[in-house]
């Protein structure tokens, strides 16, 4: 409280004399208003709050992990001080800290932000044919949300442009056409969903088999998150399904779908499932192989359990539109779940050794599907074995 304005005045019988001064009082920069850690989705954005005071006035800046912060269309330190990152990506999970500097010298505080990564949304297209039928382009459009009352993730989506003459046939296919329920369930323990396993860059190629004969192949491109934080993805379907009357009651039952870690990059998943026409269950199976940058590691577990469950899903003639609903969750694999470190003998030989039957021209009279440990022949779309 010394400082301020100072006057001396000096007098006598001759006369007066002043002179004024300003006294200040220097010193460093001291933290007022401290950053606090954000956990924020991705896609929103976060706001990281700094401020000090000092003699002369502070200037703040702030460094990522050690590396000076870059203002950009996304990232911006605004004229407070405060530092905002705008459509968090996961990328921008780090330790950021803010410094105050002036000549008596600088401070330092560090905090964390967490972008929280699971697709809050998802956008793509479906493009191919089914049962002959050319549908051009098809667009998906899909939700995802934490479930109220239980411990799973409820990703609801609708699929537009599906032609009349196909769509009540796709409404058993609903999670099959996506990859949504797998990219962003529900994680419990150490369980990673494929978004935290690869950052939403993946190629999924499956096939279905029905116990009618028919058979479909899909091949999904997940293109990681746009500006907003919407998971990309590109489908590619090709195939027969059963075909089902309009009116038809489809019910689709609960299921769970295996991921295996047979590689570095590589997985492999299989699921037999039920869909129900008019209270008369349909059994159908499916396997499908994922390819993902190696270098972003692998599964906590060898073996990881995907749960799906209340399924509801309806077309819409007049909109030409596949509506559905999912929850799901992950976790360790109840059966064969080992930590890919270690060497259970019995797994690691299926893995490792997996002869291809189908090699043999003999195997099948028309067409072998190689899987993991075993083989399945087919049959051209019409006919059955």
């Amino acid at each position: 409280d010394d400082a301020g304005d100072y006057k001396c005045v000096a007098t006598n019988e001759a006369g007066v004399v002043e002179r004024s001064l300003t006294l200040t009082l220097q010193s460093p920069p001291v933290i007022t208003v401290e950053p606090v850690g954000a956990v924020v989705d991705a896609g929103a954005t976060a706001l990281l709050h700094c401020q000090a005071r000092g003699e002369p006035a502070p200037a703040i800046s702030w460094s990522q992990q050690g590396q000076p912060v870059v203002s950009d269309d996304r990232v911006t330190v605004l004229s407070n001080g405060s530092l905002r990152v705008a459509a968090a990506r996961r990328e921008d999970t780090a330790q950021y800290e803010c410094v105050a500097r002036n000549l008596l010298g600088s401070v330092l505080i560090r905090v964390p932000l967490t972008v929280q990564g699971g697709p809050a949304h998802a956008k793509g297209s479906i493009i191919g044919n089914i049962n002959d039928v050319e549908f051009g382009i098809a667009f998906l459009n899909a939700t995802v949300t934490d479930s109220p009352d239980s411990d799973t993730r409820v990703i609801q989506a609708k699929i537009t442009n599906i032609p009349r003459s196909i769509g009540p046939a796709m409404r058993k296919l609903i999670s099959i056409l996506s990859p949504v329920y797998w990219t962003a369930a529900k994680e419990i323990g150490e369980a990673m969903n494929g978004f935290t396993l690869t950052d939403a860059i993946f190629k999924r190629e499956t096939q279905v088999e029905f116990a009618t004969g028919e058979i479909l192949r899909l091949t999904h491109i997940a293109r990681g998150l746009d500006s907003d934080g919407a998971l990309l993805l590109d489908v590619v379907v090709s195939g027969h399904v059963l075909q089902l009357p309009a009116l038809a009651d489809v019910n689709v039952k609960d299921y769970t779908e295996d991921y295996i870690q047979t590689g570095p990059g590589q997985l492999y998943a299989h699921s037999t499932r039920l869909f129900a026409v008019d209270g008369v269950s349909v059994p159908y199976t499916w396997n499908h192989t994922i390819t993902y940058d190696y270098t972003k590691g692998k599964m906590p577990f060898l073996v990881e359990t995907l749960h799906a469950s209340s399924i509801a899903t309806e077309y819409n003639p007049l909109e030409e539109a596949v509506a559905f609903k999912i929850q799901a969750s992950i976790a360790k694999g109840k059966s064969t779940s080992v930590h890919p470190g270690s060497h259970n003998p019995d797994v690691m030989a299926l893995l490792s050794t997996d002869i291809d039957e189908c090699e043999s021209r003999d195997t099948c009279q028309h067409e072998c599907r190689n899987t993991l440990g075993s083989f399945r022949c087919a049959c051209p779309s019409g006919y059955r074995l």
